[in-house]
């Protein structure tokens, strides 16, 4: 008992954790995961199928899933119970089981789904056979497996296959034979239309047996949930005793498939998935920890691309096994962001930014079977790189630079914040480290012992350059370029003795370069070439300028960002190029192979910006650095580009008909064949396409073109859908194709349709249009002599009154003419009235003068008389009365009042009939101030003062009845 115990002791705590740890990846694929807020529909997926086309189908709780790679649709059976089963016969017509309902999803003429059921082919003995868990095609006949029977469709005809013990347990279908397991009988195949017992299969009466796959030539395998794996052949069953059986019988194996290439995937409903090769050992193992939503796997499925599809209790997740790439990060020990790898001593050697990781390393097995990583001791905090030099391992950390020996770190250097380590080929058994405060010289201090790494010893912490140098090389001539993506680039010399820097370059845009900032410098092909935001370039140290690059521009094209170049130990040159990341292989003899460039856009968004790295052990083992740890990349496992993919033109909606569906992309023809015509309302349309790859989805990009409208492709785009509006009647084909993260294009397609004419543009109105242009046409000439006829009788008329409005015109510049002749002549009887007027006034002044003259000689002589000789006195008075007689203008009044009623046209004969009063002096006074003549002008003439005349004014003013505002002379003026 004692012993008993002792190996049951053993067994629990050796052997198993032995077999578990065989069985925990360092690495895993990348895994998806699709959820039920992400479908929409049921949390349990039972069954999974794919179509001809890629498309997914999933048996789910609320009806069948479909999944095209973007969009998610459901279909509920009509019983609205769980679909257990799916099965394909044809393309556009699916079979469904469900509970208590069996039929057929089958598409249209616009490719929409229609299901038709089948119940009523079961006869009532048979009906309420409960779930339907598989659906078999064979040679055409249609097998719907449930615990109650098995219902075989053929012909249109339904039969029934009864449980021998008197129920079902499960079905399988094999290599073209079905089998199904009794719960209380056994294992029996189907042959002809009866049942029979496989050799040995009794034994499995009240074992479960969850699948049957093939093996070899000679046997098929057998999965259970508690007894582990069997292998059949003719002979019988026997067990087949393999490490993987005690994980399997613990976690309950629930499903299994055979993958391409032979390896098995088993299911259980308590740890994830395991894969095993066929000689049972383990090689791959998912679960939660290896980003599984949960660990009950129902159902199992490898689709084309050979991608692994888990239905599981809660969720659906697709594992990229065929991917080339798997995951290192934190479910294999290692923590942090990834900066620096190394294989060292069957050791791999893993750097973060939390410390350095190790991990046994066996060149002739798989990553996936490494076991975990631990932590180097004294290795906690930033790693930045790990450099072979000497046969040693320089591990260069935030804290300072470091031996590796063994699984610990030895510091040997004080100096903070070491970069990497460089030897010097110019100058042997030195090397140089970059720092976050300049450059460092170290000496190689060798053993002697070839089995031990040679030490070095610090030289100079150099003077005269205290920049980050982070990225640096050097060049043939052993000059050290050192970029920093924020200052520039420098070029340093250093002293033949290495202690001390002989001179500093600075280049930045007048030297050739096209920006100053964001330069980094990398060796390519034993090359110093500069990689910029606008291209790559090289210096030219004769014109000591720089300018770009042609071999590498035109391989990787004209000013596009190239963030970094990387050649790694294979020679092949890896590039991080604006939205790209990929490689460029060289061939067998090392020659640089354009053909050869692969892309691997997917994991562009991964890498640490600026710190990108990429270590090449040999050509199945490259290790890439990631902000979640790292990327394993076998380039001899070929990607997804080996498997062609298309894309799919899902559905067509016309926008102007309420967004009703036009074409549902699921049609029985291929949609190339499709040319529907729309009548010409319908002019705007919407079109959802999606490319069935899914690997990587996210990355998937498209193209599109409606020709008969656009003139060439769309840029490419994730979006999946493009609208167009308002068309004109014609022909048009939508045509689109995707492109995947390895930059592979898929086949196109297209979407034939045509937009009728508006009734206005058919051809029974083009023919109207015909003859109402001969009616027009005939209207037309009739309209144009009629036109003509009535422009002739204008014309004469016009001319008519032109030359009417000419007779007008010359009466009315005759008029206008003696009009002006005699506004002529009235204008020179004006002139003549002004002239005698002024000869008048001027004859009145002179006789005024006159009067004042004489006078005055009166008065002298009258003077001169009195004091004359009485001889002289009777000659002076007799001169006096002469004068007197002159004086008096009596007898030339009349003369005047005739020359002035000539020039003022009758005024003393107006003035007398309208103003009687007026005496002879009074008469003189008015025709004075007609005269406009002043007072004093005035007095002399009347022979009176000057008082006088105002006497006289004041008279006269009262005889005219004039009050006292009116003027005087202008009333007289009016007269």
């Amino acid at each position: 008992m004692f012993c008993l115990l002792l190996s049951f002791f053993f067994f629990c705590f050796f052997i198993i954790p032995i077999c578990k740890a065989q069985i925990q990846p360092t690495g895993a694929p990348a895994v998806t995961n699709y959820s039920r807020s992400d479908y929409q529909a049921g949390t349990q997926n039972w069954s999974i199928a794919q179509d001809d086309r890629g498309i997914m189908y999933f048996g789910n709780n609320k009806g069948l899933l479909e999944f095209d790679g973007t969009h998610w649709e459901i279909y509920p059976l009509p019983n609205r119970t769980i679909v257990r089963s799916i099965a394909f016969p044809e393309r556009g017509k699916i079979y469904l089981g469900g509970q208590n309902e069996i039929g057929y999803l089958q598409q249209d003429q616009r490719g929409h789904f229609m299901y038709h059921s089948l119940i009523d082919k079961i006869k009532d003995e048979w009906q309420g056979f409960e779930d339907v868990w598989k659906i078999f095609i064979l040679s055409g006949d249609v097998f719907f497996c449930t615990e109650k029977a098995v219902f075989v469709l053929r012909n249109e005809e339904m039969s029934v296959l009864a449980p021998p013990g008197g129920r079902f347990e499960n079905f399988f279908e094999c290599q073209g034979s079905i089998y199904l397991q009794d719960r209380f009988a056994g294992l029996f195949h189907v042959s002809g239309t009866t049942l029979q017992p496989v050799a040995g299969g009794d034994a499995f009466s009240d074992k479960r047996i969850v699948s049957i796959l093939p093996f070899d030539e000679n046997h098929k395998l057998l999965v259970t949930v508690a007894d582990g794996l069997h292998l059949l052949n003719d002979a019988g069953i026997t067990a087949w005793s393999t490490s993987v059986n005690d994980f399997l019988i613990d976690n309950q194996a629930y499903c299994a498939i055979r993958l391409v290439g032979g390896n098995f995937a088993i299911g259980t409903s308590q740890n994830g998935l395991l894969i095993i090769d066929t000689a049972g050992n383990p090689l791959m193992h998912l679960n939660t920890a290896h980003g599984l939503q949960n660990n009950t796997v129902l159902c199992v499925f490898q689709d084309v691309q050979e991608n692994l599809w888990m239905g599981l209790d809660n969720g659906i997740d697709l594992a990229g096994i065929n991917s080339p790439f798997t995951i290192i990060r934190a479910e294999t020990g290692i923590k942090g962001t990834g900066y620096t790898s190394i294989i060292h001593d069957d050791k791999l050697y893993l750097g973060t930014n939390q410390g350095l990781y190790c991990t046994a390393w066996n060149s002739r097995q798989s990553l996936l079977g490494m076991p975990e990583f631990t932590l180097v001791q004294n290795a906690i905090g930033q790693v930045w790189n790990i450099n072979q030099l000497n046969r040693g391992i320089v591990v260069s950390q935030h804290k300072g630079a470091s031996y590796l020996k063994g699984d610990r770190l030895e510091p040997f250097s004080n100096i903070q914040g070491a970069w990497k380590f460089m030897e010097l080929r110019e100058h042997p058994g030195y090397a140089i480290e970059g720092t976050y405060t300049g450059l460092v010289v170290y000496k190689n201090a060798y053993t002697g012992d070839p089995n031990r790494a040679a030490e070095w010893t610090l030289v100079k912490h150099l003077e005269g350059f205290g920049e980050s140098a982070r990225v640096f090389e050097q060049d043939a001539s052993g000059h050290i370029w050192v970029s920093h993506a924020y200052k520039g680039l420098y070029r340093i010399r250093l002293s033949a003795n290495l202690e001390a820097i002989e001179y500093i370059d600075f280049y930045n845009a007048e030297n050739g370069l096209p920006v100053e900032l964001f330069v980094n410098v990398a060796k390519i092909r034993n090359e110093i070439v500069f990689t910029t935001p606008t291209g790559i370039y090289r210096y030219d140290s004769d014109k000591d300028i720089f300018e770009e690059h042609p071999d590498l521009t035109e391989i990787f094209g004209e000013k596009r960002n190239v963030h970094r170049l990387i050649e790694d130990q294979r020679g092949n040159i890896w590039f991080s190029i604006d939205n790209e990341f990929g490689v460029l292989r060289v061939d067998d003899t090392g020659v640089v192979n354009k053909l050869e460039m692969a892309y691997f856009n997917q994991l562009q968004e991964e890498l640490v910006d600026g710190f990108e790295h990429v270590y090449a052990y040999d050509d199945k083992n490259v290790f890439i650095g990631t902000e979640k740890g790292f990327v394993h990349y076998n380039p001899a496992q070929k990607p997804g580009i080996d498997f062609p993919f298309g894309i799919l033109i899902r559905k067509v909606t016309s926008i102007t008909s309420g967004d009703s569906v036009l074409y549902w992309g699921n049609s029985l023809a291929d949609s190339t064949m499709l040319s529907p015509i729309y009548p010409h309302r319908t002019n705007d349309f919407r079109f959802d396409f999606s490319a069935p790859y899914f690997e990587k989805s996210n990355h998937l990009q498209y193209r599109f073109r409606l020709e008969g409208f656009d003139q060439d492709w769309s840029e490419w785009t994730p979006k999946t859908q493009k609208e167009y509006t308002n068309l004109s009647h014609g022909d048009y084909t939508f045509i689109a194709q995707a492109r995947n993260a390895y930059g592979q294009l898929s086949e196109p397609d297209s979407f034939r349709f045509s937009i009728s004419p508006p009734w206005y543009a058919t051809i029974y109105a083009r023919l109207a249009y015909f003859f109402l242009t001969l009616i027009a046409l005939s209207a037309l000439v009739w309209f144009v002599k009629r036109r003509e006829k009535k422009k002739t009788e204008v014309f004469r008329r016009e001319q008519t009154e032109k030359l009417k409005r000419k007779e007008e015109e010359f009466k009315t510049e005759v008029e206008k003419s003696e009009t002006e002749i005699f506004a002529l002549r009235n204008e020179k009887l004006r002139t003549d009235i002004n002239h005698k007027n002024s000869q008048l006034a001027s004859a009145t002044m002179h006789l005024v003068q006159k009067s004042e003259i004489l006078i005055k000689l009166k008065g002298d002589l009258t003077a001169l008389s009195a004091e004359s000789p009485h001889e002289f006195k009777r000659k002076i008075d007799r001169i006096t009365r002469a004068i007197e007689s002159d004086i008096q203008l009596d007898n030339n009044w009349e003369q005047f009042e005739i020359y002035f009623d000539q020039v003022h046209e009758n005024f003393f004969k107006r003035l007398r009939q309208n103003f009687p009063d007026l005496t002879p002096k009074d008469q003189k006074l008015c025709a004075y101030l007609r005269m406009n003549l002043s007072t004093k002008e005035i007095a002399p003439l009347l022979n009176i003062s000057v008082r006088g005349v105002e006497i006289s004014r004041y008279r006269v003013r009262k005889k005219l009845g004039i009050v006292s505002d009116t003027n005087l002379v202008e009333f007289i003026m009016d007269v």
